[in-house]
């Protein structure tokens, strides 16, 4: 046991060497070339709201109940930096953000923000990187999602089955409200809003709720998936927040394995881009670490990019002086050899 335990640690220390290496020379050759073109703080500062904001069930007919005794409510703040912080608490109305591109490729996001399960960001990691993806020309859709921590009568599943109905409703056309390739539907999350984006690309057999219309014959199966310092695990070393909020205070350990993503993912999971900073002191990089090697052993795709320094959570907003603040160029290479963008 102890020999496995150090050939497994060994491993692991090769590929954060090789990740780190990796991302390294990337930053390095993109300062080099100029970087992400213009300021990218700039799309925190935008205060561009959504053209359009949809329901994402039909009135009466969403699954998932009965309803927890909560109200809906946004909490909104300003950064020390005087950046707008919103977040969605207590979601029982969840909403498909729509913001239109001013030169459409056909390409589309689907945006999943963190919180935790227990809220919903708003403007850092949602509306934020919707006007940066906007502006490459990828149609930007931000999901407010009910929150498992509201105690949900389906439980775990409430957000699985928002992320599901918006990537259909995506793919639908929203009944001619917008135009995108069905072929190019990438999902973004970060952090549990990663491991809500995760799950959307590995449990694409799990059928959630019942057909409610045509547009449930559509696939949510995303075409690939960018995880910014996502929860993988909900085993050891998870983010306990994180796990208590999906599953509860004492989840059996049968819970913690469907939603556990560190072992195995099926071969028909799509490619994934994976950013974290090695220093990551809410969600360890021992998740993405873990997710690598598990999407390597299946035999997926999947490119990972380190960071010795770097917050959890930054979004477009981490410090121009971090090299992992680039990471919005390397997810536009990645998107472009994807065919995604």
């Amino acid at each position: 046991m102890e020999g496995s335990n150090a050939k497994g640690a060994s491993r692991r220390n090769v590929l954060a060497g090789a990740a780190l290496l990796t991302g390294s020379m990337v930053a390095t050759r993109a300062a080099a070339q100029g970087g992400v073109p213009g300021d990218i703080l700039s799309f925190s500062r935008d205060v561009r709201e959504p053209d359009l904001i949809v329901p994402l069930w039909p009135s009466g007919r969403m699954p998932g109940g009965p309803v927890p005794n909560v109200k809906e409510a946004v909490d909104d703040q300003w950064d020390n930096a005087g950046l707008r912080y919103r977040v969605a608490e207590h979601v029982t109305r969840p909403t498909l953000s729509y913001f239109a591109p001013a030169n459409p490729t056909g390409a589309a996001v689907l945006i999943t923000p963190g919180g935790g399960y227990s809220r919903v960001g708003i403007d850092r990691e949602g509306y934020e990187s919707a006007r940066w993806m906007n502006s490459l020309g990828v149609a930007a859709f931000v999901l407010r999602y009910r929150l498992p921590a509201d105690r949900w009568g389906a439980g775990a599943l409430v957000a699985l089955q928002d992320a599901q109905r918006a990537m259909r409703l995506i793919r639908s056309g929203g009944e001619g409200r917008w135009k995108v390739d069905p072929r190019r539907v990438t999902v973004m999350g970060g952090s549990a809003g990663g491991h809500l984006a995760l799950s959307l690309a590995i449990k694409v057999y799990d059928r959630t709720y019942p057909m409610l219309d045509d547009m449930d014959h559509l696939l949510t199966r995303p075409d690939g998936a960018i995880l910014l310092y996502p929860v993988v695990t909900l085993g050891e070393g998870t983010h306990v927040g994180s796990r208590t909020a999906l599953l509860g205070p004492n989840p059996s350990a049968e819970a913690v394995a469907q939603w556990s993503f560190d072992r195995s993912v099926p071969g028909i999971t799509p490619p994934i881009l994976l950013v974290h900073a090695v220093h990551d002191r809410v969600v360890p990089v021992d998740h993405s670490l873990a997710l690598f090697a598990a999407v390597r052993a299946s035999g997926g795709a999947i490119d990972m990019h380190l960071f010795e320094e770097g917050a959890h959570g930054l979004g477009l907003r981490g410090d121009p002086a971090w090299p992992i603040s680039r990471w919005p160029d390397l997810a536009r290479a990645w998107q472009v050899r994807s065919g995604l963008a």
